[in-house]
């Protein structure tokens, strides 16, 4: 019979094991026409006939049939004529195929990097998984590039960094063993982002006992939509801050706050909110909540020449904003309608005199307080009548008696102050005449009368000058 083969090893496949020999140094006289292959599953204490005989002096046999992950020893004996030879040495080899599918694949986004998670695949493929292959596709899939060929470790993690946010990527992992690389997992897909940019432009257009915010939005979103805007308010300067809205859950580049005292000085700022979080707080823009002022009071008329000087008490409350004029309206209706004198004083006077009117007419005058805010309510309605200028006349003044004086009558034209003067009682007194008889007549004495004015009436006093009520100049007799 044949002498052993030599140099038996065995290559481990799915389910089968490749054997290759050496044929033996001495064939026995007779030429080898085949081999025996035996196989062990116990290390050799028992055999099993794989191949009674190759039927073939080629020095390389395929057993299959075989359990990935058991361990199979093998030998091999020559035959020829004279029958089967004595066995080789034996091989020990593990039937063993690539590594089946990881399951469960998810990916966590962050900045320009997606973090990959996975479980190992339920089937080794009989050899122990070393590493995992981790691949990405920028178009769904259609074509793969890979990230890492075998991480080397048995971590069912991975990072995948260098990435551009916003762009959408897919994955897909394998497992590594001594067998190769086996199927990739399914796709999980996955956009790196960040935080947004801060917004820009932020502005507060105060009202009464709110703001309301206006922004532009940021040039950089992240890496994905801007979902809605965080809203903070600060009372001292930005020192402290108090969230006013978490989240508007709106895209709407505005916000009115309200809840705020008129008059307060407030600091705002906002966020944009995506999926990656909150993002960069804005500048900082400040406004101080207000109103239109309250009513004057005391509105108070003096009549004059074709005019009426106004005079009143600053409002109670100047909303929040400093009072900075006011607006003066008349009425010739008796207050059905209304014209603007002036919209605004531009002056925090609180004196007008109003020009232009009709002596003997009557009007209503009303004053409303005007602020940053606008102009606010309107006082109480004042009425007043301009008073014509009074010309004054002296009247000629006539004695009793031989010698008679006439003054010319003076005209003057004056401002007028009214006093009122008490009436006096006068009384008629006869004043005696003499009239002499001619020489060596009989002289006769007869009485003469004066006319003696009646009592004064009530009196104005113009400029210095007495007149009547009503500007009626007094009566000549009167200024004798």
């Amino acid at each position: 019979t044949p002498g052993e083969p030599t140099s038996l090893a065995g290559t481990a496949g799915n389910a089968e094991v490749s054997l290759s020999w050496t044929a033996p140094t001495s064939n026995g006289g007779a030429s080898i026409s085949g081999y025996k292959v035996e196989s062990s599953t116990n290390g050799g204490s028992t055999w099993s006939t794989s191949i009674a005989d190759t039927g073939s002096s080629s020095t390389s046999a395929v057993v299959d049939g075989l359990s990935n992950g058991t361990a199979v020893t093998f030998r091999v004996s020559a035959i020829n004529v004279a029958g089967t030879g004595s066995a080789s040495d034996t091989e020990a080899t593990t039937p063993r195929t690539r590594p089946g599918q990881p399951t469960g694949l998810s990916a966590t986004e962050s900045s320009t990097q997606v973090e990959l998670s996975w479980s190992a695949p339920s089937s080794d493929g009989g050899s122990a998984v070393t590493g995992y292959k981790v691949e990405r596709s920028t178009n769904s899939g259609l074509t793969w590039t890979t990230v890492v060929a075998d991480t080397g470790s048995t971590s069912t993690s991975s990072t995948v960094s260098g990435l551009t946010n916003g762009t959408s990527y897919a994955f897909r992992i394998s497992a590594v063993n001594a067998a190769g690389t086996g199927t990739g997992s399914s796709t999980v897909t996955a956009t790196p982002r960040t935080t947004s940019d801060a917004p820009t432009g932020l502005a507060g257009t105060p009202g009464d006992q709110q703001v309301t915010l206006a922004w532009t939005a940021p040039s950089g979103s992240g890496g994905t939509v801007v979902t809605g805007y965080r809203v903070e308010r600060s009372a001292d300067g930005g020192s402290t801050w108090t969230t006013v809205v978490a989240d508007t859950g709106s895209t709407t580049t505005a916000y009115t706050v309200t809840g705020l005292t008129n008059g307060s000085a407030y600091s705002f700022r906002t966020a944009a909110v995506n999926d990656a979080g909150t993002g960069s707080m804005s500048s900082t823009a400040s406004a101080t909540p207000r109103t239109t002022p309250g009513p004057p009071t005391g509105v108070a008329p003096v009549d004059g020449d074709t005019q009426s000087a106004l005079s009143w008490t600053a409002p109670g409350s100047d909303g929040g904003v400093a009072v900075t004029g006011y607006r003066i309206e008349q009425s010739t209706d008796g207050g059905t309608t209304w014209t603007t004198v002036v919209a605004d004083t531009e002056s925090t006077s609180t004196a007008y005199t109003v020009t232009g009117l009709t002596n003997g007419s009557t009007y209503d005058f009303r004053v409303s307080a005007v602020n940053a805010a606008g102009t606010g309510a309107a006082s109480s309605s004042a009425g007043a009548s301009p008073v014509a200028p009074t010309t004054t006349t002296t009247a000629p003044t006539t004695s009793v008696g031989p010698t008679t004086t006439t003054s010319a009558p003076t005209t003057s034209t004056s401002t007028t102050t009214t006093t009122t003067v008490p009436a006096t009682t006068s009384t008629t007194t006869t004043v005696p005449a003499t009239t002499s008889a001619p020489t060596g007549s009989t002289s006769t004495t007869e009485p003469a009368s004066e006319i003696v004015p009646p009592p004064l009436p009530p009196m104005t006093i113009i400029d210095g000058r007495l007149y009547q009520d009503g500007g009626i100049p007094l009566p000549p007799h009167y200024l004798d």
